[in-house]
């Protein structure tokens, strides 16, 4: 008959400190890896609110260059838009500038403390990225004329 004080090893099962402290590792080195990724997707999804809302503006102050030979609005300033913003979005706000008879340019720029690039767009199409870009972003690469569409500063 066995001893009662004998250690039996089949009856003890579990975890030794050994394999948690590996399990522990094998999530820290993900989450390392994950959480930038994932935080610089989120800030990728923010900028279509930027894109669409400047190209829906361009293309509508084109329209209304042909149906009155001038983008400026009636009784409207270099400040006034020739058409309606979209309203404020959760990330960017819209507004005019330079505004004449043959010349405007609209601009994106982030609210509620996104912390994205400004973009712009002119009566020619021309897209640029406001430079100097906000703290972790770069700017365009070769200092090309184009809205940056991610951290790295491709276009």
């Amino acid at each position: 008959m066995p001893s009662p004080l004998r250690f039996d090893r089949k009856r003890h099962r579990g975890f030794t400190l050994i394999e948690l402290m590996i399990v522990v590792a094998i999530v820290a080195i993900l989450s390392a890896i994950a959480i930038p990724a994932y935080t610089a997707y989120v800030a990728r999804s923010k900028l279509t609110e930027a894109f669409s809302g400047l190209s829906g503006m361009s293309v509508a102050a084109q329209q209304y260059y042909q149906d009155n030979r001038s983008y400026l609005a009636q009784g409207g300033s270099a400040t006034t838009c020739p058409v309606a913003a979209p309203a404020n979005g959760q990330n960017y706000g819209f507004s005019c500038s330079n505004v004449s008879a043959t010349t405007f340019l609209i601009t994106a720029a982030p609210i509620n403390g996104f912390n994205g690039p400004s973009y712009t767009i002119d009566q020619a199409g021309t897209k640029n990225t406001v430079v100097p870009p906000p703290s972790g972003w770069q700017p365009p690469s070769g200092g090309q004329q184009c809205w940056v569409r991610d951290q790295s500063g491709d276009c």
